[in-house]
């Protein structure tokens, strides 16, 4: 029947009109006129700036009469009359192209900061200024920033669709002189510039906003000129529901325009918004009107039907005028224009009647015309109109603000309100929903409405009841949406907006309650028995979810689900053995930088149960199964692992116990055999080791393990609470000394916290540094309980008891972000009925003023039994999300996020990176690293972590090894694994080498700070050392030594280096100045930074040049103290009238060269390949050879002697027997007696080894496996140290040999008779080098002999006989120049003989002393 009506009137009205044809719709009112200032405005608005239920008008554009640009506010009352409101001015200057038209610019009207109030926001020659309405008078806000903007226009829209007004902006910003074009973003206390879309740089335009394709979000069109003056253009913007604009490139019939207006109305009543547009087109290269259908949806195409009236710089408006359900336009502007656009010769405004067939008929013109626009002046609820120009451009007096009436003569009744509203909320979403309101005249489909929705009743805190007259805040759909809004009570109500711009009474305002905590849209499986871990494990920076546990179908799962963008997807390449009923950790234990997986539980295997922990590590994206600790050891060869357990969900745990910056493992729980076990594995580079010095543990089941700093005397102790072989449960806790070995805290031990089915969670509640815990759990009398249980630094006391429950999990996190933990637990409340009855989720927030604990009671969350909760940030958005998993009181089986709303008005700010990093105390291998505690920002509800509350995490790595996750890994779990409340960290055992470190800190809210400054330290264990000893000569007695100190830190330069000088073959080196020392104090001269110069005389006494240099006592400022060192030095030169004596800085090689041995002066250098000994061993026909000391270059090579020089090679005295069962060898690299008894050998002599020593030269041109010349050789000893000597006539590559070959062959040298070389030397120093003569003879096979000594008048004056037989070869016996009774003997010739057998031989030599 409604619509019956409906159709009569509208004939009705059509008739009327038919007889009124050429009578305009609009009268003047000049009595009205006159009440307006009779300004030329470039923009119009309409709204109720003093909320007295009238709607005013808001005049605004540049006069320079009024000394820029205006505001002038008009106010209707009831009676119809005009009165003039709120004014004011900016002084400024105009533009060039509309000075005498009122500017470039426009008026735009929002509630901004959601008051309640019309705010205005005007722009334009050179002003950008936003207005906040205090009562109908208006002052300027900070919340934009200052701007000065030309050929400009801005229009409100709430983009993001959080109730909250957002403003774009077009036109040029003369402070910084470029094109702007930007979307500023509501946040409640500034308008912040919104980086995410790129718009062109378009001026001289307009804005609109409209929801084009119904989806209930706010789409943009903007249009403009870019730099070139000649150009047009238009942009069409989608806008998808999170606030994001896309542009829209495929509708065709949207053309450029240049100083153009646009403007969304339903022109065919279809229910969508159709398009019109006016301006000048570059194409056309003139002033065009484009309308616009919308048909299909989202799809615009031009009507068949257009009109020939176009301008620039101008408005639309639209409206059902005339009462016939369309809307009906107008279009006020330049009609006339030239020069692009550029120059304006007139004004004039048309209104379009529609005429409900596609086609608009002309109704009336108004000369003159800059703009105009609808309003309903006398309050006959039919539309009048309101104009603003000037019928002569440039002339003052022709300028005019006029008021037309609406000459309809029908009537139009308010629209009815809507009823059936409804509201709920889904995730972050908030959905209010409402019926169709009513109208006498448009048609349901074609009414709009308004929402006001506050905190308060009638209030309009999140969307507001200000509205500009002729709008709507939602369009025509009959639902609002919003994305994020704040937890809590919301009192809303809806208004219809019928096609004339009037609204109906409000409806009954309705409520809805949200909570902090709504059900997210994860999709997850239900799971029970279960154990989840938060951890962003693909290092996007969003916590991923790793899920174990028993389907509702009852089969077991682990899974692992991606964070995309705040959606969990599972990760289908991961391939990971399903658990359930135990414990899982993620944990980089490998210290590569990724998080590894660790579990504990049951597992069932081709139908068969067993407990089972295992470990995975990540390899490039992939968890792969790590099957190499001792957790793995299976010792019996079942194929179980021996060390595979499950003490429930707290049955294992994570921590540096060792204090060596690793993270070392501890488990308890039954094996597969049902022992109960407490192990702690220490970390040894990735592989879990067994801990066997560990004897006070009593192994557990059910366990509940922890390592907790109770003491914070920085060494982790173990909680642990289970029961014992006697079934005895009770909490036992192990204290940790400094030797890391876990021993009974007897204070700590109590039969209070004895639970079973139980689970724990540590943390500070109270912020007093120390770590406190809530258990819940059955305890030994059968009661369920949950307690909170305070640090008292020696033992646990009860502080708080909550509703009791066991198989669950309690967590802790400030999920309100007011600065304190909070806490949930879930389980079972009653020990009665199935497994899974009466479940309870609790969540109680911390209330410090009364030290008390409060249920939150606003809450709706599942209660479940057999549960896992644990709280993490999933969505990364400043608030404490909660994951939740478990049976519910109907069987069902659930895994539910929940989405936590705080931080939509109340983001928990992470904490400042921690600072003053220090790491200067450092001893040996252990460093102490120290910094000091950042501040927790306020959130925005005023509180914070306070500093003792706050955690940290450290990261440290080797710069040797290039990874700085080497020591301790930066990557985390969300989770208490890895941190600690000290503000130092102590580490021990460090390498030696170059780390690197850092920091950060954690807050009640889990939120991270950034990482500090990195610093670095040195870790030096090894003391100097010598790297060169450079020995100048400069006189025959004076020598210069620099002494060159190898050491990787810095060395000590206050703490002097002793540096001494004795005889190479004397070394009486003994204490300094005592009577049976000869060793000589080198002088210091100079010693900075690694280089020590010093000088020593040589006495007279000293024989020859060579020296062998001590150095002792440097050290580095570690205090790493250097080993005695002693090193050979001899004349870089030896020349060759005196010969003399070249010696390796080892000592272990020296060749003698006789006077006149070479042609002129030789430089010889003796250098050790560093072979070891016993790398050659050869088996020849003889028998096996081994080499026994380094191979010895001595260069030049291949130097040829023109007198035998005396080589002389060290070696050992002494080898190794092993004698095994089938076989028996000499280990020559067996260094002394001790390790060869560790050997079970026998530590020998080399002659009473059957094993001949001899001095070999190295030979190539030699095709045998030994390509040696034997040389054979004489055995002497110096000191305590043996020694091969050999003449050699040629330098080259020599070396000392033993073998079981005793054939050796003689010397190329063919020696008939004696020789002794040197021929004249010096027993008593100083007149030649040599202190001792060399007896040179050769044999041809081994035989005794022995040499005399007489002086010429035939007196014996010594006997030499070797100590063992000579071998074949070349040989040679040493003569000190000391008579029987070791005295030197005087200067003068001696005869020397040597008998063998039968045979004797004779020469001479001379002694000359000082």
């Amino acid at each position: 029947m409604k619509c019956q009506t409906k159709i009569l009137r509208i004939g009705f009205i059509g008739i009327i009109l038919s007889l009124l044809a050429g009578q305009s719709p609009f009268v003047l009112d000049s009595t009205l006129t006159s009440s307006i200032i009779q300004s030329i405005s470039n923009s119009i608005e309409v709204g109720d700036i003093n909320n007295d239920g009238f709607n005013d008008i808001i005049y605004s554009g540049y006069d320079e009469n009024r000394s820029g640009l205006f505001i002038d506010i008009v106010l209707t009352n009831q009676e119809g009359t005009l009165s003039q409101g709120y004014q004011t001015n900016f002084i400024t200057y105009p533009d060039t192209i509309a000075e005498y038209l009122g500017g470039i610019g426009n008026v735009s009207l929002s509630d901004v900061n959601l008051d309640g109030l019309l705010d205005i926001y005007i722009n334009g020659s050179a002003r950008s200024k936003l207005l906040f309405n205090t009562s109908g008078v208006f002052n300027e806000s900070l919340w934009l920033e200052n701007m000065s903007v030309t050929y400009s226009y801005g229009n409100w829209a709430d983009v993001n669709m959080d109730g909250k007004p957002d403003l774009f902006l077009m036109g040029v910003n003369e402070y910084s002189d470029n094109i702007l074009n930007e979307l500023f973003i509501n946040q409640y206390d500034n308008l912040e510039e919104d980086p995410a879309t790129i718009f062109p740089s378009l001026f001289t335009g307009s804005n609109t906003w409209g929801d084009y394709d119904n989806d209930g979000d706010p789409d943009l069109i903007i249009s403009g000129q870019t730099a070139d003056p000649n150009s047009s253009v238009t942009r069409l913007y989608q806008n998808d529901p999170i606030g994001r604009l896309t542009e829209v490139t495929t509708s065709d019939a949207i053309n450029g325009l240049k100083a153009g207006t646009t403007h969304f109305t339903d022109l065919d009543a279809d229910g969508d918004l159709d398009l019109i547009m006016t301006g000048w087109n570059k194409i056309e290269g003139r002033l065009i009107t484009y309308l616009l259908e919308n048909e299909p949806l989202g799809t615009f195409s031009q009507m068949e039907n257009q009109i020939d009236f176009a301008v620039a710089y101008g408005s639309i408006d639209a409206i059902d005028y005339n009462l016939d359900g369309f809307q009906d336009f107008l279009i006020a502007g330049a009609d006339s224009v030239s020069t692009y656009a550029g120059r304006v010769h007139t004004l004039k405004a048309q209104v379009y009647e529609n005429n409900r067939d596609g086609t608009f008929t002309l109704a009336q013109e108004i000369a003159g015309a800059r703009t105009a626009k609808f309003v309903d002046i006398n309050q006959d609820r039919i539309p009048d109109l309101v104009t603003s120009g000037t019928t002569e451009i440039g002339n003052d007096s022709a300028a005019f603000s006029k008021v037309y009436i609406n000459s309809h003569s029908g009537s139009n009744a308010l629209p009815e309100p809507p009823s059936a509203l409804n509201a709920f909320a889904v995730s972050t979403r908030a959905i209010f929903t409402w019926g169709s309101g009513s109208d006498d005249i448009s048609e349901n489909a074609n009414l709009d409405y308004n929402v006001r929705i506050g905190t308060s009743s009638g209030g309009n805190q999140l969307l507001s009841s200000s509205i500009p007259y002729n709008s709507s805040n939602v369009g025509k759909r009959l639902i609002r949406e919003f994305n994020e809004i704040p937890h809590g009570k919301y009192y809303w109500s809806v208004q219809t907006v019928d096609g004339s711009g009037n609204v109906s009474a409000w409806s009954q305002e309705d409520t809805l309650f949200i909570p902090r905590l709504v059900p997210s849209i994860q999709s997850l499986p239900g799971v029970y028995y279960s154990s989840a871990g938060w951890a962003d494990y693909n290092k996007d920076n969003t916590p991923d979810l790793a899920l174990t546990g028993v389907t509702f179908s009852g089969s077991s799962i682990t899974n692992l689900f991606e964070n995309s963008g705040g959606l969990l997807s599972q990760d289908l390449t991961q391939n990971i053995e399903a658990v359930f009923g135990g414990h899982l950790s993620w944990v980089d234990y490998t210290n590569d930088g990724n998080l590894d997986l660790t579990m504990t539980g049951f597992q069932i295997s081709n139908f068969f149960g067993g407990f089972k922990t295992s470990f995975y590590k990540w390899d490039n994206g992939i968890y792969i199964a790590d099957n190499n600790s001792e957790i793995d050891a299976d010792i019996n060869y079942d194929g179980i692992g021996d060390n595979w357990v499950n003490g429930g969900v707290n049955g294992h745990h994570w921590g540096d116990y060792d204090n060596d910056g690793d993270l070392d493992y501890v488990q308890g729980g039954f094996d597969n055999y049902y022992r109960r076990h407490l192990d702690v594995f220490y970390n040894d580079n990735g592989t879990l080791r067994l801990d066997t010095n560990q004897t006070y543990l009593v192994p557990i089941n059910p366990a509940i393990v922890q390592w907790v700093d109770l003491d914070l005397d920085g060494n982790l102790d173990l909680v642990t609470i289970g029961a014992d072989e006697t079934e005895s449960v009770m909490m036992r806790v192990y204290l940790n000394n400094s030797n890391h070995i876990l021993t009974p805290g007897i204070t700590w031990q109590t039969e209070t916290f004895s639970v079973t089915a139980g689970a724990i969670a540590f943390a500070d509640y109270n912020s007093d540094g120390y770590d406190d815990f809530a258990l819940s759990g059955l305890n030994s009398e059968g009661n369920l309980i949950t307690y909170i249980a305070k640090n008292s630094v020696n033992t646990f006391i009860v502080s708080h008891v909550l509703q009791g429950t066991y198989f669950g999990k309690p967590a802790w996190g400030d999920y309100d972000a007011d600065g304190d933990l909070d806490l949930i637990i879930t389980g079972q409340s009653s020990t009665e009925g199935d497994l899974g009855s009466s479940p309870i989720t609790n969540i109680y927030y911390q209330d410090q003023e009364n030290n008390s604990f409060q249920l939150d009671e606003t809450l709706s969350i599942d209660s479940v039994g057999i549960s896992f909760s644990q709280w993490g940030d999933y969505d990364a958005d400043g608030d404490l999300d909660l994951f939740l998993s478990g049976f519910k009181e109907n069987q069902d089986v659930v895994a539910q996020v929940y989405d936590n709303l705080e931080s939509i008005e109340n983001a928990n700010k992470p904490p400042n990176a921690p600072y003053l990093l220090d790491d200067s105390n450092i001893n040996n291998n252990r460093v102490n690293l120290t910094w000091s505690a950042p501040i927790d920002p306020d959130n925005p509800n005023g509180t914070s972590t306070p500093e003792a509350g706050l955690r940290y995490q450290i990261q440290i790595g080797s710069e040797d090894e290039n990874n700085d996750h080497s020591v301790s890994t930066g990557s985390y779990g969300i989770n208490e694994i890895g941190t600690f409340t000290r503000t130092q960290k102590t580490l021990k055992n460090l390498d030696e080498g170059n780390y690197n470190w850092k920091v950060r800190a954690i807050d009640y809210g889990l939120a991270t700070s950034e990482w500090s400054n990195t610093d670095y330290f040195y870790i030096d264990v090894t003391p100097p050392t010598i790297d060169t000893i450079r020995a100048n000569y400069v006189t025959n007695n004076q020598i210069i030594l620099v002494i060159k100190f190898k050491e990787d830190f810095y060395l000590d330069i206050n703490k002097e280096p002793t540096v001494l000088v004795t005889h190479p073959y004397e070394p009486d080196l003994g204490l300094l100045e005592s009577s049976e020392d000869d060793s000589l104090e080198v002088i210091r001269q100079s010693f900075n930074s690694d280089e020590w110069t010093g000088v020593i005389l040589l006495p007279d006494y000293f024989s020859g040049r060579a020296i062998e240099v001590h150095v002792y006592g440097a050290q580095d400022e570690r205090q790493n103290k250097m080993q005695r060192t002693s090193i050979f030095k001899s004349p870089e030169s030896i020349i060759s009238q005196y010969g003399g004596t070249a010696i390796s800085e080892n000592g272990e090689v020296s060749i003698l060269l006789p006077q006149n041995a070479v042609e002129g002066d030789i430089a010889i250098s003796i250098i050790g390949q560093d072979v070891p000994a016993d790398t050659s061993s050869f088996l020849v026909d003889g028998g096996i050879t081994y080499l026994i000391s380094d191979l010895y270059d001595i260069k030049p090579f291949n130097q040829s002697l023109k007198k035998p020089g005396i080589l002389r090679i060290g070696f050992p005295d002494s080898t190794c027997l092993i004698t095994e069962q089938l076989n028996q060898f000499f280990d020559i690299d067996c260094p002394n007696e001790i390790s060869c008894n560790a050997l079970n050998g026998e530590w020998i002599a080399i002659p009473d080894s059957g094993l001949t020593p001899f001095i070999g030269m190295i030979d190539t041109t030699i095709t045998d496996l030994l390509p040696v010349v034997k040389l054979g050789g004489s055995q002497i000893s110096i000191g305590d140290n043996s020694f091969m000597q050999v003449q050699i006539d040629t330098f080259g590559t020599y070396a000392a040999f033993i073998s079981l070959d005793t054939t050796l062959t003689s010397d190329s040298i063919d020696v008939e008779k004696i020789v002794c070389q040197p021929r004249i030397f010096s027993p008593g120093g100083s007149i030649f080098e040599f202190k001792e003569t060399n007896i040179l003879y050769s044999l041809e096979e081994e035989a005794n002999v022995t040499a005399r000594i007489f002086n010429l008048s035939g007196r014996l004056k010594r006997v030499i006989k070797p100590d063992f037989k000579t071998q074949a070869g070349n040989q040679i016996i040493q003569w000190d120049g000391r008579d029987s009774n070791k005295e030197i003997v005087p200067s003068g010739l001696y005869i020397v003989t040597l008998e063998k057998n039968d045979t004797v031989l004779r020469t001479t030599v001379g002694v000359l002393n000082r």
